[in-house]
């Protein structure tokens, strides 16, 4: 019984996998322009109003650019949900004075999340004892 159920469990997570990546593949060839008319935060930088251009650098890494100026960030995101609807935009988070960018959403309906900088490395961090490594 506990074979069964670990064989579903890596299944279902096989299945998650392979769904992320390629959700993650649609969002790489994607690129557009946008209009922001107000300021806001993305990828731990501050941007003007202004017009930008997000392309897609990487499987998972999008990259946002001011036309006008020369700055840039490269930010990691994750395939959120999927609709029919073929509009391009950004999904900004306004809980603090400047409003964060949370998600795009692009041409092939696929909504990425932005997965921010303070969750990644929280994710990452390893206890103070170190990591021990074992082979079967």
């Amino acid at each position: 019984m506990k074979t069964n159920y670990m064989r579903k469990t890596w299944m279902h997570l096989a299945l998650a996998v392979s769904l992320m990546g390629a959700l993650t593949t649609v969002a790489h060839a994607e690129s557009f322009s946008i209009d922001v008319p107000f300021a806001f935060e993305a990828g731990g930088k501050n941007f003007p109003a202004g017009d930008y251009t997000v392309d897609s650098a990487a499987s998972g890494v999008l990259v946002i650019r001011g036309a006008a100026s020369s700055e840039s960030a490269a930010i990691l995101v994750a395939p959120a949900e999927y609709s029919d609807s073929s509009k391009i935009g950004l999904v900004f988070e306004r809980s603090s004075e400047m409003p964060v960018l949370s998600a795009v959403k692009l041409r092939s309906g696929l909504t990425v999340t932005i997965i921010s900088a303070k969750r990644l490395a929280a994710n990452l961090k390893m206890s103070p004892k170190g990591v021990a490594l074992s082979h079967p």
